[in-house]
């Protein structure tokens, strides 16, 4: 029996999807064609939604930002650090390698890198910022799971149901298949990701019960009791 085929090209996941409408396939990309015409826009506008709602291992990447020379307009913030053009989401600053306060504003990350507000004059070096995110120029499907790549599919499927047949019966109900598949693809994706403890927080505690503490199972933080 022969292996499955992997991975699947744009090219592919539209004709796999057109076989599925049974809909005619297209020899090349970019030829004109209805069938493209309507497959192609799904599948882009598919793509860059499932590369937004998920921080996939083969989308996410760190990276080294240099500062503007411009201070930030709030001054409570000493630098700027101008945000990548491929970023499509971000999930972690990291000022001099540790965890720090940031915000987001005017498309730029400011930080307080150079010791606080207001700034020192003249300017001292600003300490190195890293982020991790979510980046656009990652996300060719090649890397991605079978479960996502199936995802694209049916949202090339809905695409062409809602572009090139005019179903939107049929159109609504793959993409609401797509949604639930993409949550499984999810669950997937994270089961080969590194486990992390749950925190335990003594304040969720408080709010839950009254004092004195309840008795808790034992180990669930190490004394029982919540800390």
């Amino acid at each position: 029996m022969a292996a499955f085929e992997w991975p699947l090209s744009k090219l592919e996941i539209i004709n796999s999807a057109l076989s599925q409408t049974s809909d005619n396939l297209v020899a090349t990309a970019d030829d004109g064609s209805e069938e493209w015409d309507a497959a192609s826009p799904a599948y882009e506008r598919g793509l860059a939604f499932v590369c937004e709602d998920h921080p996939w291992s083969w989308l996410t990447d760190v990276r080294l930002l240099q500062p503007s020379p411009k201070a930030p307009d709030d001054d409570q913030y000493d630098t700027a650090y101008p945000l990548p053009a491929d970023l499509v989401h971000l999930i972690m600053v990291r000022l001099n390698d540790v965890p720090c306060v940031w915000d987001i504003f005017n498309n730029q990350i400011v930080v307080n890198a150079q010791g606080g507000p207001p700034p020192p004059s003249p300017p001292t070096t600003p300490l190195p910022v890293t982020i991790k995110g979510i980046f656009s120029t990652n996300s060719d499907p090649t890397f991605a799971t079978p479960t996502v790549v199936l995802v694209l599919q049916m949202f090339v499927m809905s695409g062409i149901y809602r572009g090139m047949h005019s179903d939107t019966t049929e159109a609504d109900k793959l993409w609401s298949e797509a949604m639930a598949m993409l949550d499984r693809a999810k669950a997937r994706h994270d089961m080969q990701k590194p486990k992390y403890a749950i925190f335990n927080s003594r304040y969720t505690a408080i709010r839950r019960s009254r004092k004195p503490w309840r008795q808790t199972p034992y180990g669930w933080s190490g004394t029982g009791t919540p800390n």
